[in-house]
């Protein structure tokens, strides 16, 4: 009986190595800056808004009341 041995030979096409570091992108710090720079500038946009409606409707109301007033609209006539 004759042995059986089986011979892998195993051959590299480089002999370079390739070494792959990763690192954060964002610190902690810059996260909670970068959110919070956004929700200020969205709060802020917010309080605008606001600001811009009641304006709108303070004119809204100046204006229905001259309309009423120049009319004579809702006023009691004399008997």
């Amino acid at each position: 009986m004759q042995p059986r041995f089986l011979i892998v030979q195993i051959f590299f096409s480089e002999l370079t190595v390739t070494h792959v570091e990763t690192q954060e992108a964002y610190s902690w710090l810059s996260l909670l800056c970068d959110i919070g720079g956004a929700l200020g500038l969205i709060l802020g946009s917010t309080v605008l808004t606001m600001c811009e409606w009641t304006d709108f409707l303070f004119i809204l109301a100046a204006s229905c009341i001259k309309v009423r007033a120049s009319t004579g609209v809702g006023q009691r006539q004399k008997n």
